[in-house]
């Protein structure tokens, strides 16, 4: 054992039958087999709460399509919820944060221009 220090204390032998992985294939499962597995586990309000959810989705589509909302990652909020005046009087106010800084441009003066920033 003080030979063995540090080695793995567990041993896999890899005696497995070779005929495990070759095993015969099961029946084929027919129309009412596949039917049976579908509702196996759905409840008795699956169907409606589906088909309500549905239609919540479709209203939901319709309402951001007549608002005219469009989500963006951009983190920025609706135009309706902007304070311009506060933000102005804040910016006057405080020293703006240094978020990054622009390292290096590459490719300056061409469309493919990619700036690194730390």
């Amino acid at each position: 054992m003080a030979d063995d220090s540090g080695a793995c204390q567990t041993k896999n032998a890899n005696d497995y039958d070779d005929d495990d992985n070759n095993a015969a294939v099961g029946p084929s499962l027919d129309a009412g087999d596949i039917a049976l597995l579908k509702t196996y586990g759905l409840g008795p309000y699956t169907e409606a709460i589906k088909k309500v959810e549905a239609e919540i989705k479709t209203h939901q589509d319709r309402v951001k399509e007549r608002v005219g909302i469009k989500e963006s990652d951009t983190g920025l909020g609706l135009p309706s919820q902007w304070d311009l005046v506060a933000d102005k009087q804040m910016m006057q106010e405080e020293q703006p944060l240094q978020v990054a800084r622009c390292t290096k441009i590459i490719d300056a003066g061409t469309d493919d221009a990619k700036h690194l920033i730390n």
